[in-house]
């Protein structure tokens, strides 16, 4: 699809061009103004955001992040934008403590929009603990597995009960299920390919590129399974025969509840936090690892002086014990 291209092409100039020309600067702020095309201008937040997080320290691509968020029409530039500042706050929180003309129109921004920034900061937070739910997913499997033909046994239920505060915890933190499910469904061409397929946003025209006879079934299960729009990529990705295997294995009840469980968070930004998540996680384009930073969120500039601080402290400080 021609828009696909496009957008890609846009995300690959703003992911790997370190010095931006006054060109390249001024087609960016067309981009994330322009709601007839609103890809594109994700496309160029996610590809600058990038760009920021691997690259290092850049004072003009962060003012074009600021600009996408105070200027773009489109709520989803917007929300991306803000993840964007949010990160790159972490990644280089040292270099922002000395840039006053940076961090007030931030801070500006972050007090403007304390919902969202609370929720995205949250998000981030979560989303960074997949590694301890994949952990402790491995501990559980390795205690239980030798006593599967002794399920329901006093020695079973010991290991359970050994495991329970744990599992407790897990799930009041809502962690990203989805991730262990569809973790090995990334390693398609789809997503070897080009860095962009990472960060694209979902759109039903891509149903197109499988068989007729299967849409209806993957439509269904899109309507019932919430998952980010890179999951969706990859479970178009996977055989008939694997999706079939899956929905028959998961009740379309707990369907519905996986990835969903997240009372008031916003589902786009978590959707697009998940999306980073997993590319630096998963793809073998990705060069740096910003979210093994968040444990250090409590001692940085962003944590300290957002204006919802209390509040995100008693939350945040529920994922990062």
């Amino acid at each position: 699809m021609m828009q696909l291209t496009s957008a890609c092409d846009i995300f690959d100039n703003y992911a790997t061009t370190f010095a931006l020309s006054e060109d390249d600067c001024a087609e960016f702020l067309v981009l994330v103004q322009d709601v007839s095309h609103p890809v594109d201008g994700m496309m160029a937040v996610s590809g600058l955001t990038l760009s920021m997080l691997e690259d290092g320290w850049n004072e003009g691509r962060i003012k074009l992040l600021l600009k996408a968020y105070l200027d773009s029409p489109v709520e989803e530039i917007r929300e991306r934008s803000l993840v964007g500042l949010l990160l790159v706050m972490l990644m280089h929180n040292a270099m922002l403590r000395e840039c006053q003309h940076l961090w007030e129109p931030i801070q500006e921004v972050l007090t403007f929009d304390a919902e969202l920034s609370f929720t995205a900061l949250c998000n981030i937070a979560r989303t960074a603990q997949v590694k301890k739910l994949e952990l402790f997913n491995q501990q559980l499997a390795k205690d239980i597995m030798p006593l599967m033909d002794k399920v329901g046994s006093d020695e079973f239920y010991e290991v359970i009960r050994k495991h329970q505060t744990d599992m407790e915890r897990i799930a009041r933190m809502h962690l990203d299920q989805n991730f262990l499910i569809f973790k090995s469904a990334y390693q398609t061409p789809f997503f070897q390919q080009r860095a962009a397929h990472w960060f694209l946003p979902w759109n039903d025209e891509h149903l197109l590129s499988i068989a007729e006879e299967e849409r209806q079934q993957v439509q269904d299960m899109l309507s019932v399974w919430q998952m980010c729009d890179s999951d969706k990529y990859a479970f178009l990705g996977m055989s008939n025969m694997i999706r079939n295997t899956m929905k028959g294995q998961l009740q379309s009840d707990l369907l519905g509840q996986m990835g969903e469980s997240l009372g008031h968070m916003n589902i786009v930004t978590n959707g697009y936090v998940q999306q980073l998540y997993r590319f630096f996680r998963l793809s073998s384009f990705a060069r740096v690892l910003p979210f093994d930073l968040v444990n250090y969120m409590r001692h940085t500039l962003a944590f300290r002086w957002i204006v919802v601080g209390e509040r995100a402290r008693a939350a945040i400080g529920q994922f990062l014990s």
